[in-house]
């Protein structure tokens, strides 16, 4: 626990004052989706000074440094025990610098929600991620897989340049001009390399996006795979498509396959021509499509009961074969196994070379998620035997992992999740950058040591 009169001290250094255990307040923050937190104090950062003196005192100190952007990372690590928690909540802007290059500024303590409305006022959308709650921050670091990712790229392929404070608290603008090395890496490299306050994307012209989903019996779940695989890989790019496996919850809820699609522009006739072909691969249930604006597409998160804690695993797919197909079909979806999701990629996203950005696994024509659960108060072996039981059948297929859907933070997955030439570039950016490992509690990349 932190001396009284050192907090008292800090407090006198900062404009976000430090919460501290014993308020409600801090009962509110100290928790995060997939995590519970006992931090030592929590600072809700209002001015850059603050996130500077915030850095000073974590090194100071000693302390575990969490940086928060949303909290809806898997792995918890925007809380810890013991430590400093700094939140940038307050970095939440949504800015237009110029409408002509649809150049906007989001701040990293935005949530994808309000910054997706925002931005939709000006017929404008960024690819984003799934659900409002996640943070601008912490989805851009990873990379950001979005509803428009084969028409668009991935959130990073977006993204113009980014202001960062380093660890020894200089701040940075970085970009393809400005400290290139730093702006490569922080497009994958999730937040290793200092505290990213702000981010300049050029958004893309959005009036309306065609959305929604066509529902199968979960016993045609391979024949569904099947044909979905090959529509999406004649679909043209503005077609953007998932397939859930559903396990389904009690006889209320059965087993299903759900085919979820966003097509990227508002021409309905060209929408219903690349969409129709979703619409047939089975005896359908029941389907919805509408045209809504993009920021509709985005769902409320739902966390999990208090009981238990996500500790599912993913992987990336060079070829969605019928190998793969079978392995599916036969191991998720149905009652007693796992879901499985099952994003199409390809389109804008595949364009960009693999060494481009942080995120290598370019060439991949699917995303897989196995969002498996266990007790909230799992240990960590008891969460690896879990996730190694329903990630198992895939594990052969597979390559890599999109470290925004890693629940496990270990050195061992972390380092797994990349290419081995794109891991060691990582980390010796880390050690320009970050050499005394402050920012640790993330997808930890740790330094590379001086030979």
């Amino acid at each position: 626990m932190l001396n009284v009169h050192v907090l008292t001290e800090f407090n006198k250094r900062v404009a976000g004052k430090a919460i501290v255990p014993g308020s409600d307040t801090y009962e509110k923050l100290r928790n995060v989706f997939n995590q519970v937190g006992s931090p030592a104090a929590i600072v809700r950062a209002q001015t850059h000074q603050d996130i500077m003196e915030s850095l000073l005192f974590a090194r100071e100190q000693h302390l575990p440094l969490s940086v928060r952007s949303g909290g809806h990372g898997l792995s918890g690590q925007a809380t810890n025990t013991g430590g400093l928690v700094l939140d940038l909540a307050a970095f939440n802007q949504v800015e237009l610098l110029d409408r002509e290059r649809r150049l906007v500024r989001l701040g990293a303590g935005a949530r994808w929600g309000e910054a997706a409305k925002a931005l939709a006022a000006y017929g404008l959308a960024i690819s984003s991620g799934d659900t409002n709650q996640v943070g601008v921050g912490g989805l851009t670091l990873g990379g950001g897989v979005g509803w428009m990712v084969r028409t668009y790229g991935l959130t990073i392929d977006s993204l113009h340049a980014a202001e960062l404070i380093t660890a020894d608290g200089h701040i940075l603008r970085v970009s393809a001009q400005e400290h290139p090395d730093l702006f490569w890496a922080i497009r994958g490299g999730g937040g290793n390399f200092g505290v990213v306050t702000s981010f300049d994307f050029s958004a893309h012209p959005c009036k309306a996006v065609i959305g929604g989903s066509v529902n199968y019996d979960a016993a045609e779940a391979a024949s569904v795979l099947t044909g979905w695989a090959t529509v999406m890989s004649e679909a043209p790019e503005e077609l953007n498509s998932t397939v859930v496996l559903f396990s389904g919850f009690g006889p209320q809820v059965p087993p299903r396959v759900s085919v979820l699609f966003c097509y990227a522009g508002d021409d309905e006739t060209a929408a219903h021509v690349a969409i129709e072909p979703l619409l047939h691969l089975g005896l359908v249930q029941t389907q919805d499509i509408q045209k809504k604006p993009y920021d509709a597409m985005l769902e409320d998160a739902i966390s999990p009961p208090p009981s238990l804690k996500t500790v599912g695993h993913n992987g990336f797919l060079k070829k969605l074969s019928q190998e793969a197909i079978a392995v599916l079909a036969n191991n998720y979806g149905k009652p007693g196994k796992p879901i499985a999701q099952i994003r199409s990629l390809g389109g804008a996203m595949a364009r960009v070379s693999p060494q481009a950005t942080a995120f290598a696994h370019r060439e991949s024509e699917a995303l897989i998620i196995v969002p498996a659960f266990g007790p909230a108060n799992a240990t960590e072996e008891q969460a690896n035997q879990i996730r190694q039981a329903a990630w198992g059948p895939l594990n052969p297929l597979t390559q890599g992992a999109f470290i925004n859907f890693l629940s496990d933070a270990s050195e061992a997955s972390v380092s797994a999740a990349y290419p081995g030439e794109t891991y060691t570039r990582l980390a010796n950016v880390k050690a320009a950058y970050d050499p005394g490992n402050l920012f640790s509690m993330n997808q930890n990349i740790k330094p590379k040591a001086k030979a």
